[in-house]
């Protein structure tokens, strides 16, 4: 199978995507905590509030739990479960999702307070945040990614889809074989800002559904269209 690695490195990709994408922090729900609250446990809610659902979703349900209850450990453990549901209500399964928050907060108590996310290795950092039901190693990957600079590549829908056209990793790959081969590709380039942009990619052009190649600004080295146009080929062949 053809992958883009035989046409272009990492860093050609990553300019062309700086190029022709727009990436604004206040589209995603894990930088705004950061850039707004600089708390680390806030990002990780702001990611656990992002699990399946759009940002915007988690971004409105973070901005009501902030304003309603708090972000902070001490003010999760101190207020009604219902009150943590209600405010976060729009990011959907917010039952489940109040119950990591809050296994979130004691776990971070526990550990020292939040500055322990801060200051703790990042694999002991992993090992807590870990040990939390409903909190799982992509939601501690984009933590610590965003939050310590640890370099690992966090895979989303969009980055799994993007991978596999891309040649990468098989479609049904798992997360730990993505996140290396994403991990490669762009070895040396800021993975983070990768992860972001593939994000973008996937919403704007790479999407599961009637993906806009001709438009693509890879479409010159990305192998997916070639192989598409090789399928509808050889289906007319059977026609």
């Amino acid at each position: 199978m053809q992958s883009i690695a035989d046409r272009a490195t990492g860093a050609r990709v990553l300019e062309a995507l700086r190029r022709s994408l727009r990436v604004d922090w206040r589209d995603y729900a894990a930088l705004i905590p950061l850039r707004e609250d600089g708390s680390p446990f806030a990002v990780l809610i702001a990611i656990i509030l992002s699990q399946n659902t759009n940002d915007k979703n988690a971004i409105t349900a973070y901005r009501r739990l902030r304003s309603r209850v708090g972000v902070r450990p001490e003010d999760i453990l101190s207020a009604p479960r219902e009150a943590i549901e209600e405010a976060i209500r729009p990011s959907g399964m917010y039952r489940q999702k109040a119950s990591a928050i809050i296994g979130a907060a004691k776990a971070v108590v526990e550990a020292g307070g939040e500055r322990a996310l801060e200051t703790l290795p990042p694999e002991e950092v992993r090992r807590i945040l870990e040990g939390v039901k409903g909190i799982g190693r992509k939601t501690v990957d984009v933590f610590l990614n965003v939050t310590r600079g640890v370099e690992v590549f966090a895979v989303d829908t969009h980055a799994q889809r993007i991978a596999w056209r891309w040649g990468l990793a098989p479609r049904k790959a798992s997360y730990e074989k993505v996140s290396t081969a994403l991990a490669s590709f762009f070895n040396g380039q800021d993975l983070g800002e990768a992860h972001r942009l593939l994000i973008a990619l996937g919403r704007t052009y790479c999407t599961a559904r009637r993906p806009r190649c001709s438009e693509c600004p890879l479409r010159e080295v990305c192998p997916y269209p070639s192989r598409e146009s090789q399928s509808a080929g050889q289906a007319g062949d059977r026609g």
